[in-house]
């Protein structure tokens, strides 16, 4: 299946997904950094579309050389002739920024220029579907965006689902997990499945709680999105393929985290030094004081740690940068920031599973 990475970050999604049988046509990416480690790890070009704003200077780009699959760059900069040369895209996947939504960044919601870039996600989401037969949208976000009190979650659920009016939680807020049939039954083939769930990091596979909502909203009358989200009696994704057990449900972190023995399982990896920068209110980031063998030395995570607690190869983030290898900030923000490589394997294997059975024949060919 093709798909286009937006938000792309240092690309949770291509580690996860090109072994699987996805092919990245694309990416969206405009921060110098990442957009460094997607040239060096992914082939992606230089950003086509610069933000006009602090931080964006061409020359941050200077040591971005070659690449074969497109990054655009700013989301809300690609035009429809853009989107016409890449041809039909299946997918259209990315995590927008969750700071508007979150405690570290004080909750602004919709009215945080942040946080309506969730808006310009769904709004090409809508392009797509008519230029590029598009079939799925995959977004990811955090926890904070389902009680959020200007509502931004209705907003894209219902801006996915056509430009229909915001969705309206049931409570003070959105359930962890929701289905939506969006359509008329007298015109099945213009109904919009829309499902999401929240997924913690730590039931999938690697050390490090981490709590995502991932939404899966389906344009193909054949492929329900909740039956990507949601496993029947049975069906469940294995810990034990990545390590895990019942009882511990992350795995042995020893070998895994640089010789880890206390925490076993750590808080959430943040932007800032990857947790270690606590901001009033994420008491998890206490969680991030590591006991080396004999209790003689406590630290944080390594760089190199940070890349197995987010599932990535080691060195992943280890990439040339301004002329000399990245310091230790860019690595932790760019690991803070990504999705878990493990939750998209997990994501990617459902969407794998309901189309095969979808299309059993177009599968087999």
């Amino acid at each position: 299946m093709r798909v286009l990475s937006t938000f792309s970050g240092i690309s949770a999604a291509s580690v996860a997904w090109k072994h699987q049988g996805f092919q990245i046509v694309g990416y969206c990416e405009p921060s110098p950094f990442q957009s460094h480690v997607l040239n060096q790890r992914c082939g992606a070009t230089s950003p086509k579309y610069l933000p006009a704003a602090k931080g964006f200077e061409a020359k941050k780009y200077s040591g971005i050389t070659g690449g074969t699959v497109i990054n655009f760059g700013d989301i809300e900069q690609i035009t429809d002739d853009d989107l016409r040369a890449l041809g039909p895209v299946d997918i259209l996947e990315g995590g927008s920024p969750c700071q508007s939504f979150s405690i570290a960044g004080f909750r602004g919601g919709l009215s945080d220029s942040r946080g309506n870039l969730m808006l310009a996600f769904a709004r090409l989401a809508l392009r797509m579907k008519e230029i590029n037969k598009l079939k799925l949208v995959v977004w990811e976000n955090g926890k904070g965006v389902l009680s959020d009190e200007t509502n931004g979650f209705g907003c894209l659920l219902g801006a996915l689902a056509g430009g229909r009016p915001p969705v309206e939680p049931p409570g003070r807020g959105f359930t962890t997990a929701g289905h939506l049939l969006v359509g008329r039954p007298e015109e099945p083939l213009e109904e919009v499945t829309i499902a999401w769930r929240v997924l913690d990091s730590q039931r999938l596979g690697v050390a490090q709680r981490r709590e995502r909502v991932f939404v899966v909203c389906s344009y193909d009358p054949a492929i329900d999105a909740g039956a990507v989200l949601f496993e029947s009696e049975g069906e469940g994704w294995s810990a034990e393929t990545r390590g895990g057990t019942e009882e511990d449900p992350a795995g042995s972190s020893e070998g895994r985290v640089g010789g880890l023995i206390w925490p076993p399982v750590v808080g959430t990896l943040n932007a800032s030094a990857a947790g270690m920068s606590r901001t009033a209110g994420q008491g998890n980031e206490l969680d991030f004081v590591i006991i080396t063998h004999g209790g003689k030395v406590v630290r944080r995570p390594t760089p190199l740690e940070c890349e197995r607690l987010q599932g990535f190869p080691d060195g992943y983030t280890d990439v040339w940068f301004e002329g000399r290898p990245a310091e230790d900030h860019h690595r932790y923000r760019g690991l803070g920031n990504s999705m878990t490589v493990q939750a998209m394997e997990y994501i990617g294997h459902r969407i794998n599973l309901i189309q095969a059975e979808a299309y059993p024949l177009r599968v087999a060919a």
